[in-house]
């Protein structure tokens, strides 16, 4: 009975592998990735500085993170664009398949034929977005996702991935009170001290002075980008992004792109009101993660990933690959037989393969613009959140 199985793993591992070489192959652009590839190589050959508009591949494409992860770039920086930017993605396709097969057998995940399709609807856009513009989006989801799973069991390999996640970005954090449930608790011990180790070691290779200035420089920097954020990051779709664009005439078109507002309310008040609203959904979750019976905890794990992806100040539509652990519960919460789920989850399920199809349908097209104005992938994350939700609060008994 077993060989069956296995035969079809099999395929789909050379499916995911052949996908995987071509993409990376014929599609890989390196938008993103030249920038961590020239920041760091131009920096360590003395002929541009790490920080500002001169560093990476110039303004608005500079180098944004931390200068511990110089060393992470650095082995790539020895190989030519092309060949470090294929090796890159081909990382990237490893991490989350990796992942995702993990958590599929973990959270004993099953689909329908008809779940499949729709799953690879809603992440179709993100797997060519991802690729297409190399950036580090998807190594750092599949950290966090391996955090997550080999929490209770791996608490040393669990507290490192998660402690990598945040030598790039501060934003992998959010997941920190996922990591305070009973069971997981020494793998955030360990991700502390894991982070103690990382964000030292530098010293050993720039010396303390430099090492200092840098840390410095990086942090003027992002505060410098901070203070006039929509002027890079004025297609975001997160909440935050989309209600300033929709509802305040703050965030001024440019490059083409179309002006989606259609109301003129202060700014400073449409950012507070963003602000209490993420901070009470951010609250909702964390709660009702802490408070869900086991069976349950892998849906709200899973939509820890799409609250994180439109609560985030700053969520570009290249980075939204963010969404995948998400996306692989929510075809299996659309593939389940009646009565396990609610209908109006697998309806929520729909709504965001709708949007996605919509996306989809814009995406070499004019109307691609209208539809990031109006922030057509935030109603897609809405809709999923809200499967997920819808799931994870429901149980058998009130289904029969």
């Amino acid at each position: 009975m077993q060989r069956p199985l296995k035969s079809k793993n099999i395929l789909i591992a050379a499916v995911v592998c052949g996908l995987a070489i071509v993409s990376s192959l014929l599609l890989t652009k390196n938008i993103d990735f030249v920038v961590y590839w020239r920041g760091v190589g131009e920096f360590l050959g003395g002929r541009q500085p790490l920080y500002g508009w001169l560093s990476g591949n110039g303004h608005p494409q500079e180098f944004r993170y931390p200068p511990l992860t110089v060393l992470f770039f650095l082995p790539l920086t020895r190989l030519p664009l092309r060949v470090a930017g294929v090796v890159w993605v081909l990382l990237a396709w490893l991490a989350c398949a990796s992942a995702s097969a993990l958590a599929i057998r973990k959270w004993n995940l099953k689909y329908s034929a008809k779940g499949v399709v729709l799953g690879c609807l809603l992440l179709a856009q993100f797997v060519v977005l991802f690729v297409k513009f190399g950036n580090v989006q998807p190594h750092l989801i599949a950290l966090i996702l391996l955090a997550l799973l080999w929490a209770e069991e791996r608490p040393l390999w669990s507290g490192l991935a998660l402690a990598v996640a945040t030598c790039f970005k501060v934003w992998p954090l959010f997941f920190v009170p996922w990591f305070l449930i009973r069971g997981r608790r020494l793998a955030l011990a360990w991700a502390a001290a894991a982070s103690v180790v990382l964000w030292t070691a530098p010293v050993l290779f720039f010396g303390w002075s430099r090492y200092d200035f840098l840390l410095h420089d990086f942090f003027n920097h992002v505060v410098a980008l901070a203070s006039d954020p929509e002027s890079v990051w004025y297609s975001s779709q997160s909440l935050r992004g989309v209600f300033l664009r929709l509802l305040t005439h703050a965030v001024p078109p440019r490059d083409g792109y179309p002006d989606a507002s259609f109301a003129g309310m202060s700014p400073a008040l449409v950012g507070g009101l963003c602000l209490a609203l993420s901070v009470a959904i951010y609250a909702y979750a964390v709660v009702s993660t802490w408070r869900a019976p086991q069976s349950r905890r892998y849906i709200w794990d899973a939509a820890g990933f799409a609250f994180f992806s439109f609560l985030q100040p700053f969520a570009m539509n290249s980075g939204l690959i963010s969404l995948l652990p998400a996306i692989l519960v929510g075809a299996h919460v659309y593939s389940a037989p009646p009565g396990e789920f609610s209908r109006a989850a697998k309806h929520a399920f729909l709504v965001a393969c709708g949007f996605a199809a919509l996306a989809s349908a814009t995406f070499w097209r004019p109307l691609q613009r209208w539809a990031l104005m109006l922030g057509v992938d935030f109603w897609l994350m809405l809709a999923l959140a809200a499967t997920l939700v819808i799931a994870a609060r429901g149980s058998r008994a009130d289904k029969a």
